[in-house]
């Protein structure tokens, strides 16, 4: 738990843990073993007899190694911060239901593929309510992930939008510090670059804007429900 402290935890993230190992060992057989992704991505078999791809197309990565990379390590990073502000149930819906929900958007927009990085945008669209309503459980370095998993997303656009993705990313991050130092509260910017990258990537037919609104969707509504009522 001393560990946990230094990095401003305050809970274990075993259900990230569970979720990260079962991804991790499914991406590594997939390139030793044939048929693998081919088995379990999504495609249009998933609405005519396959409907096991729905929910498997989250435990393969079709981005090659760099995207598998990318996409497990903001599965732990995205999955431990979220952790500290949803019940577990919770964080399952925002993980699985937003990826499985996505993935049937996907049927229209890109019918072929695999990868966990819309379930990722799900934990993200968490965060991104948590951050904007300033809570306290989350540490300090939670604004600058988020920020820097939006412009991740925004890069898959398209090629061009890479460049823009990275400038952005190093001007979050560059003056973060300084600028906390200072006073200033990050937060809330942090908050709205999910819903912005959003917009703009469903306004381009990409899924991974797509999941980014759902997860803020489902987030709010999660906090409306579970919200304690009132003592009178």
């Amino acid at each position: 738990m001393l560990v946990l402290d230094r990095i401003g935890l305050r809970r274990f993230p075993a259900l990230t843990c569970a979720v990260f190992v079962v991804t991790a060992v499914v991406n590594v057989l997939q390139w030793p073993v044939p048929g693998v992704l081919a088995r379990l991505e999504r495609t249009p078999a998933g609405l005519h007899g396959d409907w096991w791809r729905s929910g498997t197309a989250l435990f393969v990565q079709d981005g090659g190694v760099g995207g598998t990379l990318v996409n497990l390590i903001f599965l732990a990073v995205l999955g431990v911060l979220a952790e500290q502000v949803l019940p577990r149930s919770r964080w399952a819906v925002q993980y699985f239901g937003v990826g499985v929900a996505v993935e049937f958007i996907a049927y229209a927009w890109q019918p072929v593929g695999g990868g966990n990085s819309i379930a990722n945008c799900g934990l993200a669209g968490a965060l991104a309510v948590a951050l904007w309503r300033r809570d306290g459980r989350l540490p300090g370095w939670a604004a600058v992930t988020v920020a820097v998993w939006s412009a991740d997303m925004f890069a898959t656009l398209s090629a061009w939008a890479l460049v823009p993705a990275i400038v952005a990313c190093a001007l979050f991050i560059g003056p973060s510090r300084v600028l906390v130092a200072r006073g200033v509260d990050l937060r809330r910017p942090a908050a709205a670059l999910p819903v912005v990258v959003g917009v703009v990537l469903v306004a381009a037919a990409n899924i991974h804007g797509a999941a980014l609104i759902l997860g803020v969707v489902a987030a709010l509504v999660g906090d409306r429900l579970h919200r304690p009522a009132p003592v009178t």
